[in-house]
């Protein structure tokens, strides 16, 4: 603020005035009261304004006292949201009611309500009103839009202010849609037949190739995946410009989408880099050129022309090497980059002045050989490069290169140079390569090295601890070294004296040892070597003495220098057990990453599996605690025995020592295991799978374990294919093949119903597990917002574990079952490598594994209530048994009554098999006896008066058949002919189809998987054709002459005459069942129904039909 006056002003005014007052002069003092009176009044007017002045600067006017507004807000209309579709108009009201004003605590009523409206902070000055209408726009996908209000109300010049916002989401979805329609068409927009990808900038830069036709120009597909009728309606054909497509989403919408890019084009070219790079080359030496094209795709072909060859060389990659018996002289190489067609040139340079020039170079070392006799000693190298062209030849400096084959013996420092210096690290042999490069060509020495030590160890010391070796320690170390290094312990070369123990300085990194030791023959020895290890020190720290023998009657003495080895051990400790999750790394391949142990401050692994022999091991690759997880130390499934992995560590404590010990670490998986049976089916579940990938996708990370984003999806499984020793594996009823036909089953198959898969284990295999390797694609979201997914895959196994069931018996509770000894003759004939000619000597049996009192017991014999003694492993049971052997026939098994209904019991045996009928079993063949516990013969519908009470018994023991209910069997209930073909298959042993076609359109094997291969084999057998070429019609009711025809045709038909006592049974009328019936008669199998009729076209019931098959097959 400027002021009309100053201070100054008053202070030269005052003092002015205060002169004047006092100045006498000769002037009249009426005058002068006058003179006086003025300045008088200019000085009061002066001060008056001085003071007006302080008034406003020193002490401000009192301030309006603030009004305090609360309950202020504003407010949408009823049903608007604040996400918006871009060009919206917005409403936003200021709220008007429950507005609160006070001065301090008390409350203002009247007060007058302005309002001050900004977006995104700009003040829209045209509104003062309390309601606010904006159209928001974004050109962006989407946008954020803050609409703020400030209210100020006003009472007798008091003001009180508040404000409110409501932020808006604005989505542009024409933007969007472009947008993702730009995304969808990268990869996908070509120049001449060639793919180019735009940048985050929608620029395309493309390459025009030398060999590009004339009318060259870009090209998109006219469909994508989401979009269809998509072209380009601005094409800038070979020129810089813009390209614009356009097309339609294939949805309900089809919604108009349009990309614009900038297309730039580069011409291509192809430059060489030489090495050597001054593009010459001793003869047979290596020169490479590397050619570099951008514009080349990654499958291009280089084509190389040396001179004015008219072939190009064989290697077709941007890497070329000059052939070594290119002659002497100056050559050019011409590189041509041509596109995989081999037709379309890229572009093309050439290499000229390549120089071979003449081998006259000569690279000599010495020593030739090195021996050294002391741990650290050293040796230097002198090398040497001559071209021998000029007289005299005169030095050139190459590359030098010398590098040794074992550290651990020697090591080589100023390996780059001319002198190198060699230094023996322990007793061996090693060789020093010496290389010198010049002109693209190696010349090589190899200069062999010998530490020629004698070496004595010492007792092992931990680490922290220390020791004394007396000096007879020492003597008696040398003494056995001596003996062993040079085989003198026949000649009687004893140790005479032993001085200067002194520590190899590089080794005191392991401890330090003071030593005064000596030993002189014959006055003897005194001292000792102390040595005190190191906390954090695990190695050999190595003391050096003189060591002098004699031999025995000479007094001539032999010196040797020994060196002493004191192995550090680090201290022993326990580590607790780790059970890492796996991590998928490539394929099926998992990785199990160990964590560092509990209060360890590192840790390096010496052993995997094996105990270390130097705990020194591995010690370079150290493992913290703030080591990330994926640079752990990892396994691998191979590192597992029986899903465990032994390490063998060394931590450093928060003690600074050094422990060793071991961790035990174990496999985790998430293997889907299902138990099954060789030979049968194995089914598989869809909820195994998803719980397969819940589980892998939580450990990787993919999914939330608190079942929150992100999560996955199920997509589909695809399978490796199993091989034939394994099994086969269905879909569907579709076994997996390499047919690459419609409707296969292949390793590309989607599968997405697992509950349709199943697998079939070979029925000959002897593994204990079969493990069946899948991917399975999954859909991971990230979070709500994200509306397109990306895929993910987890490899995995389904894991079968196999039981063997080569000979089956059923048996009930507290029943008997006795074995039979042509069931195990045929299983040894169906056994591959056993012809007909083999025959059992005889058979032992294990029945270590099996619970007397819950499964039952394998006795001698049995019989109602007379047994014999309970098998032992030793026992041996011959097939053709003499009166003092123990026959096959006679093993029996009785159940236990506590054995539970429906579970196995295996008993493994051996058989001991012969070629021919005599002489002793020799080859071993093993197999399994698995006894089911069947169901009870407690039907309260079968007695033991009935005529089909031990055909009830004998197929119910065989598992033909089973009861309708736990109590009932319903003997008079009618079968059908898929029951009645399925009793006789379980009857002939369940045997597999020949062939897996299946002719009847009314028979599925998911639907009818129950009896789906016995009708396949009773077709294939002939036993029956159906009811028609496509149709079985498997749920209609069996017949008496239908069951007894089917048992015909499977014993062969057999020949005969029988005679006919029936009246119901003709030979015309009944011509396709007539021989059946009178076969069916005469032996036995069945009597009519009454003495002259058959009933024929009755149906069979369930008693009927298994009293024919027990009647048939135990020939009543």
């Amino acid at each position: 603020m400027n002021f009309p006056f100053s201070c100054s002003l008053i202070s030269r005014g005052m003092v002015k005035c205060m002169c004047m007052r006092k100045a006498l002069c000769a002037r009249s003092r009426q005058q002068q009261t006058r003179k006086d009176e003025d300045h008088m009044k200019k000085f009061l007017s002066l001060l008056l304004a001085l003071t007006l002045v302080l008034s406003l600067v020193v002490v401000p006017a009192r301030a309006a006292e603030e009004l305090t507004v609360s309950g202020f807000d504003v407010t949408l209309p009823d049903g608007a949201s604040t996400t918006v579709e871009n060009n919206t108009q917005v409403t936003v009201n200021a709220k008007e009611d429950g507005i609160t004003v006070t001065e301090g605590s008390n409350p203002i009523t009247g007060a007058t309500a302005t309002y001050k409206w900004s977006v995104n902070g700009v003040v829209e000055s045209s509104v003062t009103g309390h309601q606010f209408q904006k159209e928001l726009t974004t050109n962006n996908e989407t946008a954020t839009v803050t609409i703020t209000c400030e209210v100020t109300y006003t009472k007798d010049s008091k003001t009180g202010s508040a404000s409110a916002s409501k932020t808006f989401t604005v989505n542009n979805s024409e933007v969007q849609a472009n947008n993702a329609f730009v995304t969808a068409l990268s990869g996908s927009i070509a120049y001449a037949g060639r793919t180019y990808r735009p940048d985050a900038d929608k620029k395309i830069t493309a390459y025009k190739f030398t060999g590009d036709a004339s009318g060259a120009t870009w090209t998109v597909p006219s469909s994508l995946d989401g979009y269809d009728t998509i072209t380009i309606t601005t094409n800038p054909g070979q020129n810089d410009g813009s390209l614009t497509i356009t097309g339609k989403t294939t949805d309900s919408k089809k919604t108009s989408v349009t990309a614009t890019f900038t297309c730039k084009f580069e011409a291509a070219t192809v430059s060489v880099a030489s090495n050597p790079t001054d593009k010459e080359v001793i003869a047979g030496g290596t020169l490479t050129l590397t050619a570099t094209c951008a514009a080349a795709p990654s499958d291009a072909k280089y084509l190389w022309y040396v001179d004015s060859a008219t072939d190009p060389a064989s290697n077709k990659t941007s890497s070329f090497t000059l052939p070594s018996n290119t002659a002497v002289g100056t050559h050019s190489v011409k590189c041509v980059v041509m596109a995989s067609d081999g037709v379309t040139k890229i572009a093309e340079t050439t290499v000229d002045n390549i120089k071979v020039i003449t081998d006259t170079y000569t690279f000599t070392v010495v020593p030739a050989s090195v021996t050294l006799t002391q741990i650290g000693q050293t040796a230097t190298l002198a090398a040497n490069f001559m071209n021998t062209s000029t007289s005299p030849a005169t030095p050139v400096t190459p590359t030098y290169s010398f590098v040794s084959a074992n550290l651990n013996i020697a090591t080589v420092t100023y390996q780059t140079t001319a002198a190198p210096i060699v230094t023996l690290r322990a007793s061996g042999s090693t060789t020093v390569t010496a290389k010198a490069t010049y002109k693209g060509k190696d010349y090589v020495q190899n200069i062999p090295v010998t530490g020629a030590l004698i070496e004595a160890t010492l007792s092992a010391v931990q680490n922290g601890t220390s020791v004394n070796y007396s000096y007879s320690d020492l003597v008696n170390a040398a003494q056995a070294a001596i003996n062993k290094t040079y085989s003198t312990a026949y000649t009687y070369e004893t140790v005479y004296s032993l001085s200067g123990v002194t520590q190899v300085p590089s080794t005191t990194a392991y401890g330090v040892g003071t030593s005064n030791a000596s030993y002189n023959y014959p006055t003897g020895g005194s001292g000792y070597l102390y040595f005190k290890a190191n906390l954090s020190g695990i190695g050999t720290a190595k003391f050096t003495a003189t060591v002098t023998t004699r031999v025995a009657n000479s007094n001539v003495p032999k010196t040797y220098s020994v060196t002493f080895n004191v192995p550090v051990t680090p201290s022993t400790t326990t580590y607790a057990d780790q059970y890492p999750e796996p991590v998928a790394a490539y394929g099926n391949t998992y990785r199990y990453y160990v964590q560092v142990p509990s209060g360890a401050r590192y840790y390096y692994v010496a052993g995997v599996n094996t105990e270390p022999v130097d705990w020194n091991n591995g010690s370079t690759q150290k493992y913290y605690p703030t080591t990330a997880t994926a640079n752990l130390y990892s396994l691998t499934d191979t590192n597992f025995i029986n899903g465990k992995c032994t390490l063998y560590v060394v931590t450093q404590g928060t003690d600074n020592r050094l422990y060793c010990g071991t961790i035990s670490v174990y496999q985790k998986n998430y293997n889907i295991n299902y138990n099954g049976v060789a030979g049968e089916t194995v089914q598989f579940a869809q909820s195994d799978f998803n719980d397969f990938m819940n589980k892998v996708a939580e450990a990787r990370g993919d999914a939330s374990k608190s079942k929150s984003y992100p999560y996955v999806t199920f997509d589909y499984v695809s399978f490796s294919l199993p091989t034939t020793a394994q099994g086969t594996l269905y879909y569907g009823g579709t076994a997996m093949s390499t047919s690459n036909s419609s409707g296969a089953f292949n390793t590309r198959t989607k599968v997405t119903n697992l509950d349709s898969v199943t697998f079939v284990p070979n029925d000959k295999t002897t593994a204990k597990t079969i493990t069946l390797n899948f991917t399975l694609y999954a859909t991971r979201y990230s979070s709500s917002s994200t509306s397109r997914g990306t895929t993910v895959s987890y490899s995995g196994s389904v894991v079968v574990n196999l039981v063997r069931e080569d000979i089956k018996y059923t048996v009930s509770q507290g029943d008997s079952v006795r074995f039979d000894e042509s069931d195990f003759l045929s299983y040894l004939h169906s056994t591959k490598g056993y012809s007909s000619n083999y025959t059992i000597d005889y058979v032992t049996f294990d029945q270590s594994a099996v619970s007397a009192v819950n499964e039952g017991s394998l006795y001698t014999y049995y019989s109602g209530y007379n047994y014999g003694g309970s098998v032992k492993t030793t026992d041996k049971f011959y097939y053709s048994a003499t009166a003092s052997q123990n026959a096959l026939s006679d093993v029996a098994f009785l159940a236990s009554r506590y054995a539970k209904t429906g579970e196995t019991v295996y008993i493994p045996f051996t058989i001991y098999a012969r070629y021919g009928t005599t002489g002793t079993g020799t080859r071993q063949l093993t197999g399994t006896v698995a006894i089911k516990i069947g169901q009870t013969m407690n039907f309260i519908d079968v007695k033991t008066t009935d005529y089909f009470y031990n055909s009830v018994k004998w197929a119910v023991g065989k598992n033909i058949t089973n009861g309708t209910s736990s109590t009932t069997f319903s003997p008079y209930k009618s079968c059908t002919r898929a029951e009645i073909v399925t009793f006789l298959w379980r009857a002939a042993g369940s045997p597999e189809p020949t062939t897996t076609r299946n002719p009847f359109r009314d028979v599925n094997a998911v639907t009818h998987s129950s009896y789906y291969k016995a009708i396949l084999w009773a077709s294939q057998k002939g036993i029956t054709s159906g009811t028609s070429t496509t149709a079985f019609s498997p749920d209609q009711v069996c017949t008496r002459a239908q069951i007894v025809t089917f048992l015909y045709r499977y014993a062969g038909q057999p020949s005969g005459y029988y005679s006919n006592p029936f009246k119901d049974v003709g030979a015309t009328s009944e011509a396709s069942y007539y021989k059946a019936i009178l076969w069916a008669v005469g032996k036995g199998i069945t009597t009519g129904t009454s003495a002259t009729t058959f009933s024929p076209y009755a149906s069979c019931n369930r008693a009927e039909a298994v009293t024919f098959l027990y009647r048939y097959t135990n020939g009543l």
